[in-house]
């Protein structure tokens, strides 16, 4: 039997199937001062020229770049080769299929039973180690001493054959050949030394962008052009920016507009209007939303609803004034309607509808006065009057009426007519069970909540009280101060009369309170007052009190008006004579309610007063002296005067509607609406209109 033996390693070049052999050769192959990248070991039979060939490569080479390796193998050729074998290694730098670098061969003998030994020794230099192996040694490496230097390297542009190609720099990159960046850019190609790479050397060159809208622009993300003259049409320099390159009216720098359209280009839509498509109330504080306006500066509120037109009611008759109209979609605050046909909203008797009272105005706006059939015995109405009184002085300073047809009048020598409301003719009482026989009744209240008792008060301080039923009257005080007015206000269901008199200091008037019994509250001295002769309200809210200042003569004086204070029981100036210029002392007042109050007095002189407003003085036809007022809205009022005329006050214009004839000289007016008026005056004459009672 045939015996091989074998050193370890070993790489056993034989075939695929078992062969016989005639021994065995091993061979050792050493390589110094490199790592081959492939080691080839070959075997030839000398007589038949045939070939056995074993690679290794890569990491099955054993060893290091810096000191090389060796590895052995074991050659046990086939049995029909001769004696005489040839063993070679070869070492390639990378694959076996490249350059060889370094060979060495042997000639070997073989027999059976024999193991002879082989060493091969493979000598080449890989000075930096970067696998390739210097020229010199019969590699590629043209710089052994430089590892970024060899052929498995890309090629730089710095003077160097960096790949070992032989292609100088100037050849490989085109060094000093011309070179054309763009259309008017041309160069030559030359190296950057800091990147190390090619590049075409132009004249000072600038990036231009497409500017296709022609506003200043270019193109954003577009791909520049390089130019070195002039910027060519349609092109501009600077930054790439605009967003929209078809548009001229979107660029950066614009303000943007509210149109959802991005027209400054800085990625926001409408940025400068945050409240677009909110919820909002426009001026006529109706819903809607917020949208661009029609020249896109600015939002608006959009609504699709139609604002109501609401007109003042002042009146409180359910219908507007024909002017003045606030629209909106929220009804405003106050008395404002949805309509505005109210002819005069100054009368709550007169609106569209209304019924025609006796009263000579247009009471259901239709255009016409009352139909004469609507008065009294289908008469035509007129101021009639009657003589109620004989014999001695005979004049009526005061008047009132607690219903329609009860009527309350004071006048001298301790008269008093009383009017029932089922009566024709005024019954007149001058007994002396209170007062003298010259009392003068200056002042008188018929009370609504007592049936009509009067509260009378006299030029001598006398104050009385005296029922409809009874024949005589209650002197209650005296205090010999001049009483000018008088009215009864009703809180928590007690009645408090409250008076206009003298004072007993001298230049200044006086207010008082009295519960109708012995007592009689005068304002404190340190409340002063001018001189008062009116008193008239519907709350202690809105009681006033009217007069004029104390100086001398009295043509000088101006108008004084107080309101009661509840809080304090006492008189606070309205100051109506700092913006009532023209206005003399106020002879009468009334208060129609918590809205309306008139005051009036010498040379014509008429204040009206609307809400918390100041106290305004409206024009007059004529400087008479007057004497009394009674209103029944801001446009309805009635006046007296001293010369014997009656007034009447239709909206805001003031016209006579009567005169005396004879003259008299007319007191005080009362009544429970137009078309119920009582005056009294000198002479013993009482006025009644529409008609007298029948």
């Amino acid at each position: 039997m045939r015996r091989l033996l074998l050193a370890v390693p070993l790489i056993l070049f034989a075939g695929c199937k078992k062969e016989v052999t005639q021994g065995a050769v091993k061979i050792t192959v050493t390589y110094d001062r490199f790592l081959p990248g492939c080691l080839r070991v070959e075997a030839l039979d000398v007589a038949s020229d045939k070939r056995r060939v074993k690679d290794v490569v890569d990491a099955e080479v054993k060893g290091t770049r810096a000191d090389g390796g060796s590895m052995t193998v074991a050659l046990v050729p086939p049995l029909d080769w001769g004696a005489s074998v040839e063993v070679r290694a070869t070492a390639f730098e990378k694959s076996c299929d490249g350059k060889a670098v370094v060979f060495d061969s042997e000639l070997v003998t073989v027999a059976v039973d024999t193991v002879p030994s082989v060493t091969l020794s493979l000598q080449a230099e890989d000075k930096d180690q970067d696998g390739y192996v210097s020229v010199s040694s019969g590699g590629t490496d043209c710089r052994d001493d430089v590892p970024g230097i060899n052929p498995g390297v890309t090629e730089l542009c710095n003077d160097m054959d960096d790949n070992c190609d032989g292609v100088s720099d100037t050849d490989y990159f085109q060094l000093g050949q011309a070179c054309t960046a763009s259309v008017d850019c041309v160069g030559v190609f030359r190296c950057n030394l800091t990147d190390r790479v090619q590049y075409c050397d132009t004249p000072p060159s600038r990036n231009v962008y497409r500017d296709e809208d022609a506003d200043g622009h270019g193109k954003k993300d577009s791909v520049p052009l390089v130019v070195c003259g002039n910027t060519p049409t349609g092109y501009v320099n600077g930054t790439p920016d605009d967003c929209n390159d078809t548009n001229p009216n979107i660029r950066p720098g614009l303000t943007d507009l509210c149109d959802t359209v991005d027209n400054n280009c800085d990625g926001e839509l409408n940025e400068g209007f945050p409240t677009l498509n909110m919820s909002c109330s426009d001026s006529f504080q109706c819903p809607g939303t917020n949208q661009c306006n029609g020249i896109q500066t600015a939002v608006e509120c959009v609504t699709s609803s139609v604002a109501t037109f609401w007109s003042l009611d002042e009146d409180g008759d359910g219908f507007g004034s024909t002017t003045g109209a606030v629209q909106s979609c929220v009804k405003p605050e106050g008395p404002y309607v949805a309509n505005n046909t109210d002819c005069n909203d100054g009368n709550p008797r007169t609106y569209p509808g209304a019924p025609e009272l006796c009263d000579d105005l247009d009471n259901d706006c239709d255009g016409q006065k009352e139909a004469q059939s609507v008065c009294p015995g289908g008469v035509a109405p007129a101021w009639t009057s009657k003589d109620v009184s004989t014999g001695g002085a005979r004049d009526w300073y005061s008047v009132s009426t607690w219903t329609r047809g009860g009527v309350w009048a004071g006048g001298d020598d301790n008269r008093r007519a009383r009017l029932l409301p089922s009566g024709t003719n005024f019954t007149v009482i001058n007994d002396n069970s209170c007062g003298a026989p010259d009392t003068q009744w200056r002042s008188v209240w018929a009370d609504p909540y007592d049936n009509g008792r009067a509260w009378l008060g006299s030029e001598g301080g006398k104050k009385a009280h005296q029922s409809t039923s009874a024949t005589g009257c209650t002197q209650v005080q005296d205090d010999d101060l001049w009483i000018y007015g008088l009215v009864g206000l009703k809180t928590d269901n007690v009645v408090t009369l409250y008076g206009a008199a003298d004072s007993s200091a001298a230049n200044e008037g006086a207010a008082f309170r009295w519960d109708g019994g012995g007592t009689v509250t005068y304002n404190p001295t340190t409340n002063d007052l001018g001189f008062v002769y009116d008193i008239h309200g519907v709350s202690r809210d809105r009681l006033f009190l009217v007069g004029s200042s104390t100086g001398n003569p009295a043509s000088s004086r101006t108008p004084r008006v107080y309101r009661f204070n509840p809080s304090n029981n006492e008189w606070v100036s309205e100051n109506a004579e700092n913006n009532t210029s023209g206005a003399r002392i106020l002879r009468g007042v009334w208060v129609v309610n918590d809205k309306v109050a008139f005051a009036v007095g010498d040379s014509g002189t008429v204040l009206r007063k609307l809400g918390d407003n100041a106290w305004v003085k409206q024009d007059f036809p004529s400087t008479h002296n007057l004497t009394s007022v009674i209103a029944f809205g801001a446009g309805s009022a009635y006046a007296t005067c001293a010369a014997g005329h009656i007034y009447r006050a239709t909206g805001t214009t003031w016209t006579q509607i009567h005169s005396t004839n004879p003259i008299t000289q007319l007191n005080d007016i009362t009544g429970t609406g137009p078309d119920d008026l009582w005056v009294v005056g000198n002479n013993g004459r009482i006025y009644r209109w529409p008609a007298w009672p029948q």
